[in-house]
């Protein structure tokens, strides 16, 4: 059997190894260290949650050698085992980045490999910044390439982050060109995540494919550098990961590989303004922007229509949530948080909101709807007991790096002392003049002073 032509596996090895901090734009070393910034706040947040509970005290019985900082703990564990848990707990509170591109969230997957690997590896803060870039870019690469029809069983974090985590992994432990495409290999075929795992109780299922990702990324790389081996052609072959899980056409493939670091994907990712699924931003900014704009109190409204294309009704279409993790995936109480309260923030979803009478029956108002061909990603209806209507397509756009640092204070505020806010913040700021990372990791071995909820 002849290879296949586009060999996008060994090409992506490629650019992994051949691209260095020196190659890397001083806006996208801002911008790489603002995403770091923004997943520490997400891990902190995750602290306390029922899947915390859960993960810590597995985590802390797997052996070997504890080198990686477990965020918020005292403990350290084996570098697969602190990506698990680390990529684990920042998916749990849904205030993590997002890539608009692909709709995927890398930053869950590709931060915690890349910190561990690099507590392990004794890499420095221009090696962590590096590897960071190469992982979001090669974790958007795939998730483009995969496109919708991947997206509509496969949920992306958990499958093509595996590839991103890898070559953050593989990038740290200096694999060389073949290693590395042995380490792409590996990952690839431990790649998985069901949307299924989104379906009601088994929310706490989807936190686990952020963590997976990571985990299995960072062994693959520890792998391919002892010599294993695995498919050269894992993302390209007849029966790899595109072939089996997409319909990717050729020009998917040829974009798989095109215009490396042109720019580098990093700096199109998502930072997020309220702490739910980004399926329901626009609609928490319609209902927002036409109660401001028309001045009209939520005690008028008679009834709402929001219309989105049907993956993003499925996504967010719960309307009754029973925990507060479900109702980061429930676009009527999201809504119904902002007309109530003003903020859908990561303080409002809370059982004391989530059985709210008066929240309860303002969800009751809002009736969502589906359309393949909608070309906005939402439509807003309104429609006033005094028979007023009011419509809007809202699009809600990123904050940028101040906003991103003012979210991780605020947030952060009541979960840790100031002085550990300012030693995570200051540490952040100098990352790329770190000789060993454990300055940064160091600080963040902190316990939280609470829990969230």
């Amino acid at each position: 059997m002849q290879p296949p032509s586009f060999e996008s596996t060994k090409k992506m090895a490629s650019f992994i190894s051949a691209t260095h901090y020196g190659d890397l734009p001083r806006e996208v070393v801002s911008r790489t260290k603002g995403c770091l910034l923004d997943w520490i706040g997400s891990a902190y947040a995750g602290k306390g949650s029922p899947t915390d509970t859960i993960v810590l005290p597995l985590v802390r019985e797997m052996g070997g050698r504890k080198v990686a900082a477990l965020v918020g703990s005292k403990d350290s564990a084996p570098p697969v085992v602190a990506a698990l848990y680390n990529g684990t707990i920042s998916a749990v509170m849904e205030i993590d980045d997002v890539h608009e591109e692909a709709g995927i969230h890398a930053g869950i997957g590709v931060i915690p490999a890349a910190l561990a690997t690099a507590e392990y590896a004794g890499a420095s803060g221009r090696d962590l910044i590096t590897s960071l870039v190469i992982g979001y870019d090669i974790t958007v690469r795939m998730a483009r390439a995969a496109g919708p029809s991947h997206y509509q069983f496969w949920h992306s974090t958990g499958t093509c982050n595996a590839f991103g985590a890898a070559a953050a992994a593989g990038k740290l432990l200096h694999l060389d060109p073949h290693k590395m495409t042995m380490a792409l290999g590996l990952s690839g075929t431990q790649a998985s995540g069901f949307w299924e795992s989104l379906n009601r109780e088994a929310t706490m299922a989807k936190h686990l494919h952020s963590g997976k990702a990571a985990s299995n990324g960072v062994f693959s790389a520890l792998l391919a550098g002892a010599g294993f081996r695995g498919s050269e052609s894992i993302i390209e072959g007849e029966k790899g990961f595109l072939a089996a899980s997409s319909e990717a056409t050729e020009q998917d493939k040829v974009k798989l590989t095109d215009d490396f670091g042109e720019p580098f994907l990093i700096m199109r990712n998502f930072f997020k303004k309220y702490a739910c699924c980004r399926a329901c931003f626009e609609g928490i900014e319609g209902i927002h922007q036409i109660l401001r704009t028309h001045h009209v109190s939520h005690r008028e409204i008679e009834k709402i229509s929001v219309t989105m294309k049907p993956m993003r009704t499925w996504m967010v279409g719960n309307e009754n949530p029973r925990n507060p993790y479900e109702a980061k995936f429930s676009l009527p109480f999201c809504m119904a948080l902002m007309a109530l309260h003003g903020e859908a923030g990561l303080y409002q979803f809370n059982e004391e909101n989530l059985h709210d009478p008066a929240l309860r029956e303002f969800m009751e108002k809002i009736k969502i709807h589906s359309d393949p061909d909608i070309v906005p990603k939402a439509r807003l209806e309104v429609v006033c007991k005094d028979r007023s209507v009011f419509a809007a397509e809202p699009l809600c756009q990123s904050l940028n790096l101040d906003e991103a640092r003012d979210k991780f204070i605020k947030n952060s505020d009541p979960l840790l002392r100031k002085k550990q806010i300012d030693n995570i913040l200051s540490s952040i700021e100098r990352l790329e003049a770190m000789d060993k990372i454990t300055e940064l990791t160091r600080v963040l071995n902190t316990r939280t002073r609470r829990s969230i909820g």
